[in-house]
């Protein structure tokens, strides 16, 4: 994907997260367009996963002295579970600059029928975001 010489065009339709995102893609590779379903979900990782990297070797810990997180970790671990799971949002991302646009399905093949039309128009690798005109 880091030397590809065709346009790059990214379309999340639900779930992306972690290397595989980035290996797909993501930010990182620096893509033409980065566009969204309202169903697309993407960051570093889910809600569980982000409570199992910050406090599974905590709870292991407890599991073998036979004990049981105390409310405060478990409200902790909720409120780790919360933001990183809001935060998978795809309106969370575009409000950041991390998407480009979210799309409905009705609007899919407009888009990206502009969007591959956009990159036709310039011999130039792609430096910086493009700004599409609203979808009639």
């Amino acid at each position: 994907m880091a030397t590809a010489a065709v346009p790059k065009i990214v379309l999340t339709v639900n779930h992306a997260s972690g290397a595989g995102y980035y290996a797909m893609a993501g930010q990182g590779f620096d893509p033409d367009f980065i566009f969204s379903l309202p169903t697309g979900r993407m960051g570093v990782m889910e809600g569980d996963s982000a409570v199992q990297a910050m406090f599974g070797t905590h709870l292991e810990k407890l599991k073998r002295e036979g004990n049981e997180p105390d409310e405060a970790m478990l409200a902790e671990m909720q409120k780790v579970r919360e933001t990183y799971d809001r935060e998978l949002d795809a309106k969370h991302a575009a409000a950041r600059g991390l998407v480009d646009a979210i799309i409905t399905p009705a609007d899919l093949r407009a888009c990206l029928l502009l969007s591959l039309r956009t990159c036709l128009n310039t011999s130039k690798p792609h430096i910086g975001a493009f700004t599409l005109p609203p979808i009639e």
